[in-house]
């Protein structure tokens, strides 16, 4: 008789407290509007509709929890749970929503609320590989030639090519087995850290990569809401 495998329960961190200090604008590009709606709520009603999902814990800066607060309640967005404030750094923000996440759950997952285009089948695999290995990420292998540089009077040169066979652009969501979780994020995060799977890279748990998809991009500057809206219309 073959053994059925445990039903997978998820807990996701939407990361929503940056500054986005590239992106030049006064307000947060997360709760600047996208298609009509803030971009945040983009990921959120991914996550409302994915069944895997069981909770949401939402974190903003300290000046938008309120605000966070009002919009999840007025959206109707019944899996999350809390908003909580997020620290000085991205890692600090991501403790604090780690730290908040309910303790029955198999995986969690952390995601950047900066990437509106994820998809509920990137969310379950990321998952199902960081339950299987101890933490997982979405990624995507890198298609351009990669150039290391050398700067010389205010200008860049190339100083060599870099082979990109075995390199990948990190994405998230990124994930961890509860246990796992909880073990790397017990501790305030040491500086340097540029994303979640580091803290695992450095404890020597595997980090599975999870193809996913180029349109699942971080939004930066400001002509990729445009982008953004194209898609979405598709």
């Amino acid at each position: 008789m073959v053994k059925k495998s445990k039903a997978l329960t998820v807990s996701v961190v939407l990361v929503a407290a940056g500054r986005g200090k590239r992106f030049g604008s006064r307000r947060p590009k997360q709760f600047l509007p996208l298609a009509g709606k803030p971009l945040l709520y983009w990921p959120l009603r991914v996550f409302e509709k994915t069944p895997v999902v069981r909770e949401v814990v939402l974190v903003t800066s300290p000046l938008f929890v309120d605000w966070g607060r009002a919009f999840v309640r007025r959206e109707g967005f019944r899996k999350v749970s809390v908003v909580v404030p997020g620290g000085a750094e991205r890692a600090d923000s991501v403790r604090a929503g780690v730290m908040a996440v309910s303790p029955y759950v198999d995986v969690v997952l952390i995601h950047d609320a900066a990437r509106p285009l994820v998809t509920p089948d990137i969310l379950v695999r990321v998952a199902e590989a960081a339950r299987r290995s101890g933490a997982a990420l979405a990624a995507w292998p890198v298609p351009d030639t990669i150039k290391d540089s050398k700067s010389k009077s205010g200008a860049a040169f190339v100083r060599k090519t870099v082979p990109r066979a075995g390199l990948w652009l990190a994405q998230t969501p990124q994930g961890f087995r509860r246990n796992v979780a909880d073990r790397l994020f017990r501790r305030k995060p040491p500086k340097g850290i540029t994303d979640d799977v580091q803290l695992a890279e450095k404890a020597g748990v595997p980090v599975e990569l999870i193809p996913a998809s180029p349109e699942n991009f971080k939004v930066t500057l400001q002509e990729d809401f445009a982008q953004c809206e194209k898609i979405l219309k598709r």
